[in-house]
This record gives C-alpha cells, sequence and structure tokens, in this order.
C-alpha cells in the first residue's frame, strides 16, 4: 500500500529498483532479528520523489534518488548532523528495510534528506 501520511520533512518515493545483499538472507533464516514483524525489506532502493512533506520543496518532485538507510538523529545539538555529516552521529540507527518498511514494497517514506539526487545517466 500507499503511506497515507507524510511528516512534515519527508518524501514519498515510487521504488524503481531494489537491491538484496546477505543482510536479507539472514533477516529470513532469523541470524538477524531486530523484532519488528511483519516488514517489507530492502535498504538498498531507489526510486522518484511522487510527493513532499510541507516542510519539503515541491521542486523536489520527480527526482531521481536513492534512499539512505541509515537515519541520524538530526538534533540541532548534533555537531555531525548539522554538518551533514550523519554517518557518524552517535544515535546513528539503521532504518528502512531494518525497523520500518523497505525498498521491496512499491513506495517508500523517508526523510527528504535521505533522498539522494542521482545524476542523470548518459
Amino acid at each position: 500500500p500507499i503511506p497515507s501520511t507524510l511528516d512534515p520533512d519527508e518524501v514519498l518515493v515510487q521504488i524503481k529498483a531494489s537491491a538484496l545483499c546477505h543482510t536479507e538472507l539472514h533477516f529470513c533464516d532469523g541470524t538477524l532479528n531486530l523484532g519488528v514483524k511483519p516488514i517489507t525489506m530492502g535498504h538498498e532502493a531507489v526510486g522518484i520523489i511522487t510527493q513532499c512533506g510541507t516542510n519539503v520543496n515541491e521542486s523536489r518532485i520527480g527526482e531521481r534518488v536513492i534512499c539512505y538507510y541509515y537515519v541520524g538523529c538530526a538534533k540541532p545539538t548534533c555537531r555531525w548532523c548539522q554538518a551533514g555529516q550523519e554517518q557518524i552521529c552517535p544515535a546513528l540507527q539503521a532504518e528502512f528495510g531494518f525497523v520500518s518498511d523497505g525498498g521491496l514494497a512499491g513506495y517508500l517514506k523517508a526523510p527528504a534528506r535521505n533522498a539522494v539526487l542521482l545524476p542523470d545517466s548518459e
């Protein structure tokens, strides 16, 4: 199903492709269990932004993006998130396909900062 609501800083991405890696196999065989069930797997996804939350510029609609699946805290007091270096945020956590539905669904909602613009291909 298409998510019906977006938080103000989120975008809705129509998934065009999603990769599988060994992580999904760990979920399937029980080696990895984060206690979230049911869940749609897929943490490596690309697609097109189709809708924006109220705090996101609507010019982003139509962008081809990859959904970066780690989410930092984004707190104003976090120097790493504020510097655009969420990958070293001490509160960093895996999100899509881990604790919320991932890219094997038709649509994914994500913080706009995690929808990274893909360059045009030739």
